[in-house]
C-alpha cells in the first residue's frame, strides 16, 4: 500500500471547516459571511445595482464598519459565534460563568467592530449586560443548538448566552423562541407550524410573538422592499424580529435564496441572516458545504516586520508557528519545514528563515504536531501528519496573507516539502537541505528500537539528548509512503537540492537519488564544509542567500 495525493487530502480532512463545524454553527457562519458585503448598508437600491444577480458568494464589505474584513470573513456577530464554538469544543457543555470569562479574553484586543452591547459588557467585566435590544444577541445560538441538548436545556442555555451581552428581556426571549422553533422544524414541522408551536410553548413576557407573526404573515403577499421598508432594517428587536419571521415564512424559500434576499435588503442583515440560516438548516440539512469550505476563520492577521507568533488549527491539533516578515512588502511567501524532532526554534533554522525575510521572502516555520509548542502526542504523529501540517500552513497563509510559492525543508523536512509540493497548487519552487531520498532513512537514528516498536507498538528513544516516544504509526506510514513516486510525479515545480559532501547523517548519495528521480528544471549545489545541522551561522546565511538568488526568477 502507498499513499497518493488523494489519500493525503483525505487524511488532512480537507479544511478546518470539514473537521470543526457542525450544522447550525456552520449555517449561521455562512449566512453571516454572505451578509458581510452588504451589512449596515441602508440603501437597498444601491445593493440591487451592486449585486444584480443576488448575493450567493462572499464579497468584501461595502460599509466602513468592517475595515479589517475581507470576503469570506465574519462580522462581529459571526466572530463571537465562532468564539462560542471554540469554547464549547473545549468544555463540551455550556457553562455561563466559563463562557463569560472566555468571551472577555476573546474580546481583549479584538480587531473587528465592537458594538455598543459588547462595549458595555466589557466595561462591566461581564458582570452586567448592556440594555441593548439588538436581535444580534440571540443570533449566536448556533453552537448551543449543535450540542444536541434536550429542548428545555437548550432553551435555558440560549437565554443565558444571549443574556451575557444583551440584558433586554425581549432579546433573551427571542433566543428562546428561535431555539424552540428550530427544534420543531428539526422534528419535521413546517416553518410556519414551528413558529406557532414555539409561540404557544415559550415563556414570553416582553416579546409580543403573536403580533410579530401577524405582521410577518400580512406581508407575505407584498414585495420584499415594501415589507422591509415598512418594518425597518435596524438591529432593534421591534424591527428585526418580525422581519426575520417574514423572510423565513416566504413561500418556496430555501437557504440560498432567503439569505440572498435578506442580505439585499441591507441594514442589520447579519443578525437576521444567521437565524434564518439555522432555520433552513433545520429543515433542509447542510446545503452550503461548498461555501463553508471557503470561509476564512478568525480575525484578520496584520504582521509586523520581524517575528510574528501565530497558531494554526488543523486535524492534528493547534500548530505553533512564527512568521518572519520583511521590512517591506514581501516579494513572496514561503514555508520552512524543520528537521526530525528539531522544531521551529532550532537555531540554524531560525537563522535561515530570518535571513530569507531580510531578503524579502516572508517565511513561516512551524512546530509539527507533537513537537515544541504545538499540541498533539508525538507518538501519534508521522511523516504523513507532517505533510498535513505543511498543507494546513499553506492554507493559513492563503487565507490570511497570500499563498506560498516556495517550500524549504531541512533533512526529513526536505523530504516532507518534496512530498507536500504537489498538494499546494501555488508552490512554484522547492529547496531541500540535506534531505534523505527515502524518509525511512530517519529510522537509522533509533534502529536498535525497531523490533520493540513493531512488537509493543511504541518505544522510548533518545535523540540528541532528548527522549521521544516513537509509535508504530510512524513506522507504518514511512513503509507505506512511496516517496520516489511522489518525487517522480512532481510537475511544474523547480527544485534546488543543497547537500553537504561531508554530511555524516544523511550521506551525499541521497542528493544524487533525489536529483535523478526529479524531472527538470532541477539544480544541485554543494555546501562545502557544512555539517548536517548547519551549526555554523555562516552556512545558514549562505543557504538563505542561495535560496533567495535561485528562487527570485520563479517566485517574485
Amino acid at each position: 500500500m502507498s499513499f497518493s495525493h488523494a489519500d493525503l487530502r483525505l487524511l488532512r480532512s480537507g479544511s478546518i471547516m470539514a473537521t470543526e463545524l457542525k450544522l447550525y454553527t456552520k449555517a449561521s457562519l455562512v449566512a453571516d459571511a454572505l451578509s458581510l458585503g452588504s451589512h449596515w448598508v441602508y440603501n437597498p437600491k444601491k445593493l440591487a445595482r451592486t449585486f444584480p444577480n443576488g448575493i450567493y458568494e462572499f464579497t468584501d464589505p461595502l460599509s466602513q464598519y468592517h475595515p479589517n474584513r475581507k470576503a469570506g470573513q465574519f462580522t462581529h456577530y459571526g466572530d463571537q459565534t465562532y468564539f462560542l464554538h471554540k469554547f464549547l469544543q473545549r468544555h463540551v457543555t455550556f457553562c455561563p460563568n466559563g463562557w463569560r470569562e472566555d468571551w472577555l479574553v476573546a474580546m481583549n484586543g479584538y480587531d473587528g467592530y465592537v458594538d455598543g452591547a459588547s462595549k458595555d459588557t466589557i466595561n462591566n467585566k461581564g458582570l452586567k449586560p448592556s440594555t441593548s435590544n439588538d436581535l444580534a444577541g440571540a443570533s449566536r445560538i448556533g453552537p448551543i443548538l449543535d450540542l444536541g441538548l434536550p429542548l428545555e436545556e437548550a432553551v435555558e442555555a440560549a437565554r443565558q448566552q444571549t443574556g451575557l451581552t444583551h440584558g433586554d428581556q425581549g432579546v433573551i426571549e427571542s433566543a428562546e423562541f428561535f431555539t424552540r422553533a428550530i427544534y420543531a422544524v428539526q422534528d419535521g414541522l413546517s416553518i410556519s407550524d414551528a413558529f406557532d408551536k414555539a409561540a404557544t410553548e415559550g415563556d414570553y413576557s416582553a416579546l409580543d410573538v403573536n403580533h410579530s407573526l401577524e405582521q410577518a404573515r400580512k406581508g407575505l403577499e407584498k414585495d420584499v422592499p415594501e415589507v422591509a421598508n415598512a418594518m425597518g432594517l435596524t438591529c432593534h428587536l421591534p424591527e428585526a424580529f418580525p422581519l426575520t419571521l417574514f423572510f423565513a415564512l416566504r413561500k418556496e424559500s430555501d437557504f440560498a435564496t432567503t439569505i440572498s434576499n435578506n442580505a439585499l435588503a441591507g441594514g442589520d442583515n447579519s443578525a437576521r441572516g444567521m437565524i434564518l440560516g439555522m432555520i433552513f438548516a433545520a429543515r433542509d440539512g447542510d446545503t452550503f458545504s461548498e461555501l463553508a469550505e471557503q470561509l476564512k476563520i478568525g480575525s484578520s492577521f496584520h504582521p509586523k516586520p520581524g517575528s510574528n507568533a501565530i497558531e494554526i488549527q488543523n486535524e492534528n491539533g493547534t500548530l505553533s508557528g512564527v512568521l518572519e516578515y520583511p521590512e517591506e512588502k514581501p516579494k513572496a511567501y514561503a514555508i520552512f519545514a524543520h528537521c526530525f524532532t528539531c522544531g521551529k526554534d532550532f537555531l540554524p533554522e531560525k537563522r535561515i528563515t530570518k535571513h530569507l525575510a531580510k531578503r524579502g521572502i516572508a517565511t513561516l516555520r512551524i512546530d509539527f504536531a507533537g513537537l515544541g509548542a504545538s499540541t498533539g502526542d508525538f507518538k501519534e504523529t508521522s511523516f504523513v501528519t507532517n505533510l498535513s501540517d505543511i498543507v494546513s500552513s499553506a492554507e493559513w497563509l492563503q487565507q490570511n496573507l497570500d499563498a506560498p510559492k516556495l517550500l524549504v525543508g531541512h533533512s526529513l523536512g526536505g523530504a516532507a516539502v518534496l512530498a507536500a509540493a504537489g498538494e499546494i497548487p501555488s508552490v512554484k519552487a522547492v529547496a531541500t537541505i540535506g534531505a534523505p531520498a527515502d524518509p525511512f532513512h530517519v529510522t537509522h537514528l533509533f534502529d536498535q528500537h525497531l523490533d520493540k516498536i513493531e512488537e509493543q507498538g511504541e518505544a522510548s528513544v533518545n535523540l540528541a539528548g532528548r527522549k521521544f516516544v516513537i509509535g508504530k504509526r510512524f513506522l507504518d506510514d514511512l513503509k507505506d509512503f512511496d516517496h520516489e513516486e511522489e518525487i517522480e510525479s512532481l510537475r511544474g515545480v523547480e527544485v534546488l537540492i543543497m547537500h553537504a559532501p561531508k554530511d555524516d547523517t544523511v550521506a551525499l548519495e541521497n542528493a544524487g537519488k533525489i536529483f535523478s528521480a526529479l524531472k527538470h528544471p532541477k539544480s544541485f549545489i554543494a555546501l562545502p564544509e557544512a555539517d548536517h545541522l548547519l551549526t555554523n551561522p555562516k552556512d545558514a546565511e549562505y543557504v538563505a542567500s542561495l535560496i533567495d538568488v535561485w528562487s527570485d526568477r520563479v517566485v517574485s
